[in-house]
């Protein structure tokens, strides 16, 4: 008994020590995340919640991307954080964080309970060690994931404490955070049969208040059975990634395998960035590896853990294999927890394999991050989007400062999937705290409806070095506009085409008469000016920039045609050509 008291004192008091640890990791690999402006869904919540009562946060008409229900992890987390901190990045990398620690320190008290110390240690080390964690703790919407970790493995917790209805209720928190949650229940049952040495109808009925609220939740949820009720006319999630690939790449990403590390400016720097975490993780490891033995998850860390073990890993993997929006590292980190409880388990006796894994997991999580990538889901994509965002939004801000009321902003040359623009410019909203504000690219452009609010429209164009170059619609200084902007005729086509497709007939006409002033040999542009101010209804306008574009040298019989027939009994049947 005085030896039992003993062990439990150096477990107690090195839990804080596991914390600092996974903290100085935590600090050392991903302290940049601070930095990291919102990025894409961020500003959908924040848009949506800014002014939303604090029940609408749990309504589900509400609902945004992709036809999701989770108001715990998504608006009532956005809805908290603005409330209290408003519109800064910083409070919600730091609630970020503090979820990341909770779901490893849960993870570790589990495994712990499991497995043993020795084990606990070495999985701990090694899920914090996984790069997948990288968009759920550099992105602020990857709470959603967080939140979603942080109930589930409370939820097993406490179940294998035998605090069922607790456990339930965190499993329903759970669900309410993120859908891939669902078959805990199933993890449950595995850890009570096998782990716990439980007949199966025992464990069954331990395991019944989860499955009682996984069968609720599947009922109600939009993409589930509240398709039978009144949500049914919402369209479900399909995806184009395989069942084998994403089985493939998320055994690889356990071991940080899952893409080749290439690091973008070289090998030094990632090494140097990754080396104070590989001190951190294996000095985790070196830890657990040195506590005494706990005689009572000696005799339950065998085949059977290593078994339940395993049914977590491919259960937490299974909805990866199912029609999704394809496939992500991170879609994975539930089963990992899982796979690493059985590695944790296995190398619990080997200190060097389990020390020279951990060290390496860590120098490639930190190499991994360094790569180049075309997914979003990896922390590379996301600390390049951040620095665009970071740079259109301050740039942005400075050369338009303040747009009045109902402005609408339009874009082009936008850098391709960096998060800046969703649906009607819920970014735009949020950085000028103006909710009448929209936005869009230029083919998004359609002329104001009568009787809608009066505004003025913007136009901007992106440059990779000069920032944003505004497109002037109507009167301006042409020729300081030349002199500092060498594409300035290719912009003012683009715009008078988005004008012209968004129906906005007088806009249209400006500009190719402005272009038609700057370079009056054109044919073309007199003549479009000629056909958008007919369809705006001024047909003598009209008839005098089409004869003029039919006497220039330029003009082909389409032009003369169009000229001769508004000029004789009728208008022109003649469209406008793409150049």
């Amino acid at each position: 008994m005085k030896r039992a008291r003993s062990a439990w004192r150096l477990q107690a008091l090195g839990l804080p020590g596991v914390a600092g640890l996974l903290a100085a990791f935590l600090v050392s690999q991903y302290a940049y995340a601070w930095r990291v402006p919102f990025i894409n869904d961020d500003y959908v919540f924040l848009d949506l919640t800014r002014a939303m009562p604090w029940r609408g946060v749990w309504a589900p008409h509400l609902l945004w991307v992709g036809r999701y229900y989770r108001p715990w992890s998504r608006e009532l987390h956005y809805w908290t954080l603005q409330h209290l901190f408003g519109v800064r990045e910083g409070p919600f990398h730091g609630a970020s964080f503090v979820l990341w620690l909770g779901v490893l320190l849960l993870y570790y008290l589990l495994a712990r309970r499991l497995a043993g110390t020795r084990a606990a240690g070495v999985a701990t080390a090694g899920a914090a060690a996984l790069a997948a964690w990288g968009l759920p703790v550099v992105w602020a919407a990857g709470a959603q994931d967080l939140w979603m970790m942080l109930f589930a493995v409370a939820s097993l917790f406490l179940f294998v404490q035998g605090r069922a209805l607790p456990a339930a209720l965190a499993y329903a928190l759970a669900l309410l955070s993120k859908e891939t949650a669902a078959l805990l229940p199933v993890i449950a049952l595995a850890l009570a049969v096998l782990a716990g040495r439980r007949p199966f109808r025992e464990g069954l009925r331990r395991a019944a208040p989860l499955f009682a609220v996984g069968a609720v939740w599947a009922a109600l949820h939009p993409q589930l059975g509240g398709r039978l009720w009144h949500l049914s006319d919402w369209p479900a999630v399909r995806g184009e990634t395989g069942p084998l690939r994403a089985a493939l790449g998320t055994l690889l990403a356990v071991v940080n395998l899952d893409g080749l590390p290439r690091p973008e400016f070289g090998w030094r720097g990632p090494l140097l960035v990754g080396a104070p975490g590989v001190l951190a993780l294996a000095a985790l490891t070196w830890w657990a590896l040195r506590a005494p033995r706990e005689p009572e998850t000696d005799t339950s860390a065998g085949p059977r853990l290593a078994a339940a073990a395993g049914v977590w890993a491919v259960t937490g993997w299974l909805p990866l294999l199912l029609p999704s929006i394809g496939w992500h590292a991170y879609y994975g980190l539930f089963g990992m927890l899982g796979a690493w409880l059985l590695l944790g388990t296995l190398l619990a006796r080997r200190r060097a394999m389990a020390l020279a894994l951990v060290a390496a997991l860590a120098l490639l999580r930190a190499t991994q991050a360094a790569t180049v990538s075309r997914d979003w889901g990896d922390e590379w994509y996301q600390r390049r989007a951040a620095e665009f965002i970071g740079f259109m939004r301050h740039d942005l801000l400075a050369k338009l400062p303040a747009p009045p009321r109902h402005s609408r902003l339009y874009f082009s040359g936008v850098p391709s999937n960096v998060g800046f623009l969703q649906g009607d410019g819920p970014a735009l909203r949020v950085w000028y705290g103006d909710s009448s504000v929209r936005g869009g690219l230029f083919a998004a452009f359609r002329a104001r409806a009568p009787g809608s609010p009066g505004g003025r429209d913007y136009f901007f164009r992106f440059d990779s070095t000069a920032g944003w170059i505004e497109v002037l619609q109507g009167a301006e200084d042409v020729a300081a506009a030349r002199a500092t902007g060498p594409r300035w005729r290719e912009d003012h086509e683009r715009l008078a085409v988005a004008l012209a497709r968004g129906g906005d007939w007088p806009a249209t006409a400006a500009e190719y008469a402005k272009l038609a002033a700057v370079y009056p040999g054109d044919a073309d542009y007199a003549y479009y000016a000629g056909l958008a101010t007919l369809v705006g209804g001024d047909s003598a306008a009209a008839r005098g920039w089409l004869e003029r574009a039919a006497a220039l040298p330029g003009a082909d019989e389409e032009i003369r045609a169009a000229a001769r027939e508004l000029a004789g009994s009728g208008p022109p049947r003649a469209k406008p050509r793409s150049r």
